[in-house]
């Protein structure tokens, strides 16, 4: 089990130290000569005005609404997003308080789930030493958005320089689902350390989402479990995680790609031998 960040390596979390976050148209058809008046007059009866500029298209309106939706998407992301970074810092303090509290409302900070891979929360920068020479962290794993641990964890380039390598898989808190071609990089970038026989820290703010949903990815490719089995193994271990139903969704797609490719392996062995 992981220590709970503080003392006098821990950053300064208070308030003070937050930073400040901060219908068509067109002219109207020219009048007809009297000779094709009859005709025009029968022909608007069925068919619609359109300027001369622009002839009629078919599913216009159809279109418009698919593109009132696309907007409507957009702006639900970019709101989620935004409540993200507003709720940042008062959920981190949380969750700080809940590594530091005694008894049943304890929370560690991060944990081992194998030889391999640890989950956690923010790999804050007082944890270091702890992470590279206790528990032979060579590979990091970082779900979160870049705001989220530029004051407060090492950068890429600090990393290296402890002869760490950090993978950076930005997925927006909270509301986030990791995509199945992120959860495919972030399990080959841990297998590559399983088999060095090093371990990988996978995080992201508060180790029970995001970075949950990456581990659970792991294990089914490591051990063949469904996602349901990888989800429960995980909260064996680490009873506050939470999978929200998109990201489980996303691991059913990505157990479906793992379980076609080897039912292909086994096709080309069977033909081969």
């Amino acid at each position: 089990m992981g220590p709970v960040p503080g003392g006098p390596g821990c950053p300064d979390v208070s308030p003070e130290s937050w930073p400040k976050v901060s219908a068509l148209e067109g002219p109207a058809p020219a009048a007809k000569p009297t000779r094709e008046a009859a005709e025009d007059s029968q022909s608007s009866a069925s068919s619609p005005s359109w300027p001369s500029s622009r002839p009629p298209t078919a599913g216009v309106g159809r279109s418009s609404l698919r593109w009132a939706g696309w907007g409507g998407m957009a702006a639900g992301t970019l709101l989620e997003a935004g409540l993200a970074r507003v709720l940042f810092y008062p959920t981190l303090l949380y969750t700080l308080f809940r590594g530091k509290v005694p008894g049943r409302a304890h929370r560690d900070w991060y944990n081992r789930i194998d030889s391999t891979v640890l989950l956690g929360a923010l790999p804050l920068r007082s944890m270091t030493r702890r992470l590279v020479q206790d528990e032979n962290v060579r590979g990091v794993i970082t779900m979160n958005e870049e705001y989220e641990t530029r004051f407060l964890c090492n950068s890429s380039k600090e990393w290296k320089n402890l002869g760490v390598e950090q993978l950076r898989l930005s997925t927006v808190d909270m509301t986030g689902v990791p995509t199945l071609a992120n959860l495919q990089k972030g399990v080959q970038f841990a297998l590559k350390y399983q088999s060095q026989g090093q371990s990988v820290y996978v995080h992201c703010k508060a180790g029970r989402s995001r970075s949950a949903t990456m581990v659970a990815a792991y294990l089914i490719q490591m051990y063949n479990w469904t996602p349901e089995e990888a989800v429960r193994a995980i909260t064996k271990i680490r009873s506050h995680i939470y999978i929200r139903p998109g990201q489980l969704e996303v691991l059913k797609e990505f157990h479906k790609v793992i379980t076609a490719g080897a039912a292909k392996n086994d096709t080309c062995h069977t033909l081969q031998s």
